[in-house]
């Protein structure tokens, strides 16, 4: 069947897009050019720049597609619900922290740091987005069960605790063992999920318990 051109219009942006994120992961921001990705992605340079007119247009699409597709697969594993929702929860963190799209998005990151009118464009979108999935799990985790500020406790600390990970792993001159690191994580999830919250049955006990009454003061 015949493509439409809103069709091909559509796949060749895709095809751009995974190309760009290709380059950055493969040769990084700074030998990020437009050319390697219009070879890589097998368009000329004009069709790029009909899509794309900068750099900065192209590297701000990139980041909007990549972190739409990390809302995407948390939704999609959230919305399975469940009584492995703090397992898919460490599954859909990993998929992200350890997936090329994450090199890319810190390369990304670095250079809007330098680059202000990048950054202006860059910056919302990864803040939206990273609200959206905190709040996707937390909800799912909330649903699931857990006390919702234990949740939201066990959420940031999993997420700082795999983006050094993938940090030391990547870039630093010492050996991790990544997977000895995530299971040792995931087999604490469920005392952090429950710390400090008293027990279903202590805190009916509790509730129950009458008051005693206070003593009216000696005069």
């Amino acid at each position: 069947m015949r493509r439409t051109q809103e069709q091909r219009r559509a796949a060749t942006q895709a095809a751009v897009l995974a190309a760009a994120l290709d380059v950055l992961v493969a040769d990084g921001y700074a030998n990020f050019r437009a050319g390697r990705v219009a070879a890589r992605a097998g368009v000329s340079r004009g069709a790029l720049e009909r899509y794309f007119r900068t750099k900065n247009d192209l590297l701000v699409a990139v980041t909007q597609h990549a972190m739409e597709s990390a809302v995407a697969h948390a939704e999609e594993l959230a919305g399975r619900g469940g009584a492995r929702t703090v397992e898919r929860f460490l599954l859909d963190s990993e998929h992200f922290f350890f997936s090329p799209v994450f090199r890319a998005m810190l390369e990304l990151a670095i250079a809007a740091a330098s680059d202000p009118a990048l950054a202006r464009r860059h910056d919302p979108i990864v803040i939206r987005a990273r609200r959206r999935l905190n709040r996707i799990w937390l909800d799912s985790l909330t649903a699931a069960g857990f006390p919702r500020a234990s949740a939201e406790r066990f959420i940031l600390l999993t997420h700082y605790l795999l983006r050094g990970v993938f940090v030391v792993s990547t870039w630093l001159p010492y050996k991790t063992n990544r997977r000895a690191v995530t299971k040792a994580w995931s087999q604490l999830a469920p005392a952090m999920l429950e710390a400090r919250q008293p027990s279903r049955r202590r805190a009916a006990a509790q509730k129950a318990r009458p008051r005693r009454k206070r003593r009216a003061p000696k005069r």
